[in-house]
């Protein structure tokens, strides 16, 4: 997915996140991008992820909560660490055929955080969705 074609927000000095980083062979390899003022991503399981059988693990959909809450912040120009998540599975997802679309979105900021929210899609259905903040790196503008 190319959000809205123009800008890919994967820091390129990160390589080895294990949910977005490109060198990371272990990782989810997960590629974000700006949509408007949104950070967007897809991505498609697969058994290495299973939690029951034929369905996504749980932990997993924290992991991409977790990561798209960081990304939210990113087409803001803030970058921040994820300081507290929540998230609900709203349905279970099948390892098969399915294509997860990520949303974060910027809801507040601060000079020391910002808070998000996150939709997980499986096609039209929502299928999951979290809340978090996140406190600004040290190297990340601070909003006036």
């Amino acid at each position: 997915m190319s959000g809205d074609g123009t800008e890919l927000l994967n820091p390129p000095e990160i390589t080895h996140c294990f949910v977005c980083g490109s060198d990371n062979p272990s990782g989810l390899g997960l590629h974000v991008f700006r949509d408007g003022t949104d950070a967007v991503a897809t991505w498609v399981p697969d058994e290495r992820f299973q939690g029951w059988a034929d369905r996504l693990h749980g932990g997993i959909i924290g992991l991409l909560v977790d990561e798209m809450l960081v990304y939210a912040g990113a087409p803001h120009g803030l970058w921040g660490m994820t300081a507290k998540v929540r998230y609900w599975l709203r349905k279970p997802v099948p390892l098969e055929g399915v294509e997860l679309t990520l949303r974060g979105r910027l809801v507040q900021s601060s000079g020391r955080g910002f808070r998000a929210v996150v939709s997980v899609h499986s096609g039209d259905v929502l299928v999951a969705e979290g809340e978090g903040m996140c406190v600004l790196r040290d190297d990340s503008p601070r909003p006036e």
